[in-house]
């Protein structure tokens, strides 16, 4: 669109609606939005003069927002027909049309006041030209800028807009008195903070508007609560956006505009705001209030001239970016950007935190000072005092790693106490392929009581690349007289998928406790999959802590499917039954007491099995109760092993079940006892697979890792193979 649409309308001989006289619609140009209508019962109140007939000289400028478009037109009495009026309408888009534009077509004499072209009427009525930039706003401002209405017309007006006060009434003599205080209006607002104001200097405006006009001979509206402006009267003083009108009005006055940039009432009122705190002293400004200052776009670079003023500015930079960024774009004196290098230099030398934002504050400002920063993290490390920043550790580390390479014993103590107190220089020596450096960085680290194991991000990532030296690390903490909390630490910090590996590689070292190891990763793990999972590839090393019998330390395997419920129950004990007789002859209980003499003593072995046999189809618990009895003493090892030697197989696993169950008995003469039976590997898992919920529970273990114990003949070691029925090599006779 090259011009805004626009149509006339008036009492005419001649419409566009009829051949005949009336009011309609005399002129429209092609590019009339059809949104508005184009017929005067479409157009409605936007061509009609509502009320008496106005006097020859009224007239009725409006702006108004009508249908989604903007709207601004002229209404004046008519010439030719008494009672009816002329209505010149121009249409645009909002925010390309507005009320500055309504007011510069007003004063250029763009609006038509009479139906006097030969041409009328007519449906190709060219477009209206957009008007140049109108500037006599502002000669309209400083003509009225001590009148005493314009801070209330400024204020109620901002109050409204900004959804904080009702519409606005002016009181004025005549119709042009309210276009003169519009011209002030928007000659002291920016425009873009009016793009929405709607207003008439009447008091029938066609849709409803932000202000409207009564004049001396008019009515006002029945519609109450309205802002009214007159002149002579400063209205309300105490209304806060009335104080903002008179803040504005006096930096008017002092010759300082409102920026064409601000476009809401807060943005007005913060802008006034920065200016009354430019006016005061640098040395009334807290800080808060300083850095408002100077982040304002409008501050001129020679507040800063003060030496005092310039160093409280940098030292806010430091910590608030925002200063930072509005100190570097502006472009400062030779002196002040001494001032601020120097304290920015003194910053860097003396402060014991962290100087990395010290740094980018002096790259932004323009500054090098890459050996300031070098010279202040020498001294620092040398001096010990503060802790190195990720900056200073960069800076003095290649310096650091030279003097370790040499091989100095002196020098690399010294290097290890930098470890110790500089937490940012054990990242560098994590990154070295130096073995002992980085084992004295881990070690250093989990030895810091500042940071927490658990959780060190340093201690995580070696776990990835130098897991060898986190399990070296993790054996010598558990091993040099300290509590085992620090090896649970380095199990917790360990992720899921490193902790089967380091498990292993710790178990590797004899000097560290199997039984310890395992006892720390129960209380970071607890899931018996995870458990499992974690010691599996390291059992192989972990399972000699049970010091088993080599044959059944090799049934043992990990199991985290739950087990069934094998708690032992109490029960009456039946009544003891005599042996009775079997195969011809009468069995008694002192047959047994033969058995349980001293080992040294020959027995017959089908004899010693057909009483073993008897005693224990007749009453078991009696067998197993003198069997315990007799373990008591020196000799009871062998004498264990002569009767599972001698008892059926089919009754074999009962018995061990049996003495399994049974406090009394050491579970480890009961495990050498049958090891020593040398059985194949099936039949003694077979054996022991009814007994070994009772006695894995007895390897002084922690119970979480007992649970996970379970025997699996097909996973035993390979060994030579052994007599199916081993046991009759045993040497019975003497």
């Amino acid at each position: 669109m090259t011009g805004f649409a626009q149509l006339l309308c008036g009492w005419a001989v001649v419409t566009l609606e009829s051949s005949g006289t009336g009011v309609g619609v005399v002129a429209r140009s092609g590019n009339w939005p059809a949104a508005l209508g184009s017929t005067t019962r479409e157009l409605g109140p936007l061509i009609s003069w509502d009320g008496s007939p106005a006097a020859p000289d009224a007239l009725a400028l409006e702006f108004a927002l009508v249908r989604g478009l903007a709207v601004a037109l002229l209404k004046t009495p008519s010439n030719a027909r008494p009672g009816t009026c002329v209505a010149h309408l121009v249409a645009g888009e909002r925010g390309m049309l507005d009320g500055a534009t309504a007011l510069g077509l007003y004063d250029s004499g763009a609006f038509r006041t009479a139906l006097d072209d030969p041409g009328y009427p007519t449906d190709g009525w060219e477009t209206q030209p957009k008007p140049l930039e109108h500037n006599g706003f502002d000669s309209a401002a400083d003509a009225y800028v001590e009148l005493e209405w314009l801070p209330a017309l400024l204020g109620y007006t901002l109050a409204h807009l900004s959804g904080r006060g009702p519409a606005v009434e002016l009181r004025v003599e005549h119709g042009t008195d309210a276009v003169a205080m519009l011209r002030a209006l928007y000659g002291m607002l920016p425009r873009n903070s009016l793009r929405d104001l709607t207003f008439c200097t009447s008091d029938t405006p066609s849709s409803e508007c932000a202000i409207i006009t009564v004049t001396h001979d008019g009515h006002p509206p029945a519609a109450a609560g309205r802002r009214i402006v007159t002149p002579g009267d400063p209205g309300d003083e105490s209304d806060p956006f009335v104080q903002l009108g008179r803040q504005i009005v006096g930096h008017r006055r002092a010759g300082l505009a409102l920026p064409e940039t601000l476009s809401t009432a807060q943005e007005i009122g913060h802008w006034c705001y920065r200016l009354h705190l430019r006016a005061l002293g640098p040395d009334e400004l807290d800080d808060d209030h300083l850095a408002e200052v100077i982040t304002d776009p409008e501050l001129s670079p020679d507040w800063f001239h003060d030496r005092a003023v310039a160093t409280r500015a940098v030292q806010l930079a430091v910590g608030r970016p925002s200063v930072a960024r509005a100190l570097a774009r502006m472009e400062h004196r030779p002196g002040v950007r001494k001032t601020f290098e120097k304290v920015l230099t003194e910053r860097v030398m003396n402060d014991t935190r962290d100087r990395t934002h010290t740094v980018e504050v002096a790259r932004q400002l323009g500054f090098d000072l890459t050996e300031v920063v070098a010279d202040a993290a020498r001294r620092r490390l040398e001096g010990g005092h503060g802790q190195l920043s990720a900056t200073d550790a960069a800076v003095v580390w290649p310096r650091l790693h030279t003097d370790w390479v040499t091989g100095n014993p002196k020098r690399r103590r010294v290097i290890a106490g930098y470890l110790t107190r500089h937490r940012a220089l054990r990242e560098y020596a994590l990154g070295s392929r130096d073995r002992a450096l980085a084992h004295k960085a881990l070690r250093a680290e989990v030895d810091d009581q500042g940071v927490p194991t658990g959780s060190s991000h340093l201690l995580h990532n070696a776990m990835y690349a130098q897991l060898g030296i986190v399990a070296q690390v993790a054996v010598d903490v558990a091993c040099d007289g300290r509590d085992r909390y620090a090896l649970e630490q380095i199990l917790t910090c360990a992720p899921s998928d490193r902790l089967p590996a380091l498990v292993a590689e710790c178990a590797r070292y004899p000097a560290l406790d199997a039984r310890d190891l395992m006892r720390a990763l129960t209380l970071t793990r607890s899931d018996p999959a995870e458990l499992a999972e974690a010691l599996r590839p390291g059992w192989r090393d972990l399972r000699r802590a049970l010091e088993l019998p080599g044959s059944i330390e090799d049934l043992v395997v990990l199991d985290a499917a739950p087990a069934r419920d094998e708690t032992p129950r109490g029960g009456i004990r039946m009544p003891r039954k005599s042996f009775g007789r079997r195969n011809g002859k009468d069995w008694s209980p002192a047959d047994l007491s033969a058995l349980l003499r001293s080992p040294d003593d020959p027995i017959d072995f089908d004899i010693a099995r057909e009483t073993m046999s008897a005693a224990l189809n007749s009453d078991p618990e009696y067998v197993v109760d003198r069997l315990v009895a007799r373990t008591r003493s020196a000799d009871g090892g062998p004498i264990l092993r002569r009767l599972l030697a001698v008892t059926p197989p089919d009754q074999l696993p009962a018995l061990v079940t049996a003495c399994a169950r049974h406090w009394d008995l050491s579970p480890a003469t009961l495990l050498d006892a049958l090891a020593a039976l040398e059985l194949p590997p099936a039949e003694l898992a077979d054996a022991l697979t009814g007994g070994w919920p009772w006695l894995r529970n007895r390897l002084d273990l922690p119970p979480a890792v007992a649970a996970l114990l379970a025997l699996d003949a097909t996973r035993a070691g390979n060994s030579a193979a052994r007599d199916q029925d081993s046991r009759r090599g045993w040497q019975f006779w003497r």
